[in-house]
């Protein structure tokens, strides 16, 4: 039997794996997606402003010093690889120039916030974000996404193409330089298709190499702003982990985003969570570094620019697309491995990858961007006159307008600014103008700069309402010819709108706003007002209303039929329902004349069950205003059953219990020629005397053969009879039965005897004792209950109450018992199980048996106790296991019972 002992098994140890994917960069993407123009000048009020402003000195913005033909050799002579410790930042000369005032640009966004290392502010509390709300901008689209595409070393020349052709003739009046403008066709088409702009512009060639593009620290709301390299003095921002040989090529991975919301100037350690003064490199930040390990050093190779974007495309289609996703693709600086038709391949590679995917081409913002133009290795950008980066923006044409050329010089001095209302509304963004700077603008000049104001003001985006339609017509109803006026309107979406109407009749469309209309014949028409907008690309909305037209001289009619008309009862007819004329659809009710309820079908089914003859009433409405109502009826005959009462019930028996009798009894041979529909029962205290009963288990019968009479008197002699009853009356008497209710029930009153519910209740007992363990198997089933059996100073208890009936002669309490010890001794009881009764007050009344490890069997023992001392009364079966302080004894009862009788 059992293995001697419990085991309590141990936990499972538990897990957590975790994986930490390397990711691209953070970067500061300037004023990259904060990306298209609201407002501009009229064509012709801006070229009248450049005229009139000189090229350079007082009203206007010129670079200083700076010579086009000398300049861009600065850039080339560097030693590949190589940049400056410092660079020299734009100097311009806006002396008498107008601009916005600082901060105006932000009056209709939240102000921008002041990021200081010494700003203690944020690291106590963290402030809510806030989205900007412009007043102009009502609808923002759902950008989740944002995906930045860095190169190495393009200009506009680049971007554009061959201008004349990609963007109009005569956009500009120079000969455009070789360059690669043959090597990258997918960045023309990009460019030509999406939205074109400056990123930022430098008035010296800003420092380059292989895997770089300009970082920025975050000290500041816009002016502190630090390349990647160790310089002299001030926040150092190491690309080398502060050293030139370090592991890591970049270490601007702290959580950017969570410095920008909380406004604390400060980098959240995302492994500690620890307020840092510089970021850290470590994977899993808000701003995600490098996806593939950059080989590159001073001295070595970057990675293939197709490696690059297919480890790219192959973690977004592992993983899903981060937020926010860095891409370096960098074959296209001059030197050894430059590679120019594969970088614009990579590109339009990664661009297709997202935009061809439906879960991602209407929330994604995809920006192509350079690190800077290199002009002294690339050849010369004829659209500008200054290092102006050129970036393709790449939306949904739902969010974004297409084939769109900004060209407007501005400051870096910008770039950290834009970058914060980029990352503080990137949830979601917008990209949306209103409209495209004209030819007469393009291109600008630093001279054109000042008429705008401060660029960050100008290049807000703003997005539209969706377009929705909607469509009405009066009357909705009426007779033919029916005149309908219809009437259409349009929101959200660009205006001025356009109108069709497809009046649903054949007839020709009409491109009017609110058209008028007749119908001629009779039918039910679906108007159809379709609104085109002046976006572009269009988009369209539709709106419908529906128009009920009815027959003129053509009254509602409706014919009643029913079958059959006649019949013995039960009769069960099948109605049918027709109707013409009117305006349909129509609704019906069937009155059957008999009394019952109505039926709202058109064809329903009823059943007559009393003779008679029944007139049945249909009532059709139909739908016109004010509605038409018509009547049709028909007629029923419901003839009596053919046939006799039942003969007598047979076979009559009663069986007597605790207070009550149990009858059962024999159909009639002869049912009378129909079918029996319900027996009575009559009852008496002689014989003889039996009388109709009303209530109790035993009245109301249906087509039963037994019943029980309930509420009876035992020692009390009782005499029953029985009748048959059909559709024409009730038969003759059964014969007599009786029967003596007794006093005592025989019962086994005890809950859960065998412990298979698998809980204790309704016994009471110790932690642990009713089980299912295979240690101890049951007698019988899969649960019993295992009292003691730990080998240390125990305890357990089993109970139960049990109410055992007076008048009864026999109580027999009866259980199997196996016990199961590790005690050796043969004399001394160490371990005992005692079985007792008491009463309610806990009071022990007797001890039935006590058994101990002496009683060890190898299988289950049957134990039997008389309970006829406490019949009458409500008594606790108690069984009280206990064991000393060493060498388990296991008791194990099963399959309990209390039979009274």
């Amino acid at each position: 039997m059992g293995v001697g002992g419990r085991h309590v098994p141990r936990p499972a140890a538990l897990s957590k794996e975790f994986s930490m994917m390397r990711w691209k960069p953070a970067l500061a993407i300037g004023a990259v997606i904060a990306s298209l123009l609201i407002g501009h000048e009229d064509a012709s009020d801006q070229a009248e402003a450049a005229a009139a402003r000189p090229a350079t000195g007082v009203g206007s913005c010129t670079i200083k010093n700076w010579d086009a033909s000398a300049d861009p050799e600065d850039a080339k002579d560097l030693p590949q690889g190589d940049r400056p410790q410092s660079y020299k930042a734009d100097d311009y000369d806006c002396t008498g120039a107008t601009f916005a005032k600082k901060g105006v640009e932000f009056t209709q966004f939240p102000q921008p916030k002041n990021f200081h290392l010494d700003n203690q502010w944020a690291t106590t509390s963290a402030q809510s974000k806030v989205a900007s709300a412009s007043p102009t901008a009502p609808y923002f689209p759902p950008f989740t996404h944002v995906v930045v595409l860095y190169r190495e070393n393009h200009t506009f020349d680049d971007y554009l193409g061959d201008c004349a052709s990609t963007i109009q003739a005569g956009c500009n009046g120079v000969v455009q330089g070789t360059n690669h403008v043959s090597s990258v066709p997918n960045l023309h088409t990009l460019a030509k298709n999406y939205a074109l702009l400056d990123s930022y512009s430098t008035g010296t060639q800003p420092p380059s190499g292989p895997n770089h593009w300009w970082l920025f620290s975050a000290q500041s709301a816009s002016h502190s702003q630090q390349q990647s390299y160790p310089a002299a003095s001030g926040t150092q921002f190491d690309r080398f982990l502060k050293n030139s040989s370090g592991t890591f090529p970049f270490i601007m991975n702290g959580d950017f985003y969570w410095m920008l919301n909380t406004g604390s100037g400060y980098w959240r350690n995302p492994a500690t969570n620890a307020i840092e003064a510089l970021p850290v490199n470590r994977p899993g930040t808000s701003i995600p570094e490098e996806l593939n390990y950059n080989h590159y050093t001073c001295c070595g190779q970057n990675d293939d620019d197709q490696v690059i974007a297919n480890d790219y495309m192959n973690f977004v289609a592992s993983n899903g697309l981060p937020t926010y996703s860095y891409v370096e693709l960098f074959n296209d600086h001059p030197g050894t491995y430059q590679d120019i038709p594969k970088n614009d391949a990579a590109t339009k590679s990664v661009v297709d990858s997202i935009m061809n995917n439906a879960s991602y081409k209407d929330n994604t913002l995809i920006v192509v961007t350079e690190d800077d133009t290199q002009n002294g290795s690339n050849g010369p950008d004829h659209v500008s006159n200054t290092y102006r980066v050129p970036t393709v923006i790449v939306a949904s044409p739902t969010y974004l307008k297409q084939h769109y050329v900004s060209h407007v010089a501005y400051t870096t001095d910008n770039v950290l600014a834009a970058m914060e209302r980029v990352m503080e509304n990137v949830h979601p963004g917008a990209i949306d103008p209103n409209n495209s700077i004209g030819l007469a603008t393009f291109p600008m000049t630093t001279a054109d700069q000042s008429g705008l104001g401060d660029p960050l003001g100008d290049l807000w985006t703003q997005g539209t309402a969706p377009l929705s339609a909607t469509a009405n017509g009066t009357p909705s109803t009426g007779n033919a010819p029916l005149g309908v006026s219809f009437t259409g309107s349009a929101t959200g979406g660009q205006g001025p709108y356009s109108y069709s109407w497809n009046f649903g009749d054949g007839s020709a469309a009409s491109t009017q706003q609110n058209p008028s209309h007749t119908y001629n014949s009779a039918a039910t028409f679906t108007a159809t007002l379709t609104v085109t907008d002046s976006s572009t690309p269009a988009k369209t909305a539709t709106s419908t209303v529906t128009t009920t037209v009815n027959a003129v001289g053509n009254p509602l009619a409706v014919t009643a039929a029913a079958t059959p008309v006649s019949g013995q009862v039960p009769l069960t007819v099948a109605f049918t329902g027709t109707a013409t004329g009117g305006s349909p659809p129509y609704s019906y009710s069937w009155n059957f004349g008999d009394g019952s309820a109505a039926s709202t079908q058109q064809n329903p089914s009823h059943t007559y069950n009393s003779a008679g003859t029944f007139t049945a009433t249909l009532t059709v409405t139909d739908s016109s205003a004010p509605a038409n109502t018509a009547t049709s009826t028909v007629t029923i005959t419901a003839s009596p059953i053919a046939g006799t009462p039942p003969g007598a019930p047979t076979g009559l028996t009663a069986n007597a219990g605790n207070g009550q009798v149990a009858l059962n009894w024999t159909a009639p041979a002869n049912n009378g020629g129909v079918s029996i529909t319900s027996y009575k029962v009559y009852r008496g205290t002689a014989s003889g005397g039996e009388t109709l009963l009303t209530s109790g288990g035993c009245s109301g019968l249906g087509a039963v053969l037994s019943c029980t009479d309930t509420g009876l008197t035992n020692g009390q002699a009782y005499y029953y009879k029985v009748t048959a009853v059909n559709a024409l009356g009730e038969g003759a008497q059964s014969n007599e039965a009786t029967g003596t209710p007794s006093g005592c029930p025989v019962s086994q009153p005890l809950g859960n005897p065998g412990f298979e519910t698998g809980t204790a209740a309704p016994w009471s007992a110790s932690s642990g004792v009713v089980n299912n363990s295979s240690n101890e198997p049951a007698h019988t089933g899969s649960w019993d209950a295992w009292l003691d059996g730990y080998g240390t100073t125990h305890t357990d208890t089993l109970s139960q109450s049990v109410a055992l009936p007076a008048g009864c002669s026999t109580y027999d309490f009866n259980f199997w018992l196996h016990v199961d010890t590790a005690e050796t001794t043969t004399s001394t009881a160490y371990d005992t199980l005692k079985v007792q009764v008491l009463n309610g007050s806990g009071t022990v009344l007797s001890t039935l048996a006590t058994y101990s490890n002496l009683d060890h069997n190898t299988g289950y023992a049957k134990r039997s106790f008389s309970l006829a001392a406490y019949a009458g009364q409500t008594v606790t079966l108690k069984f009280t296991g206990a064991e000393d302080y060493t060498k388990q004894t296991s008791f194990v009862i099963d399959d309990t019972a209390v039979n009274v009788s």
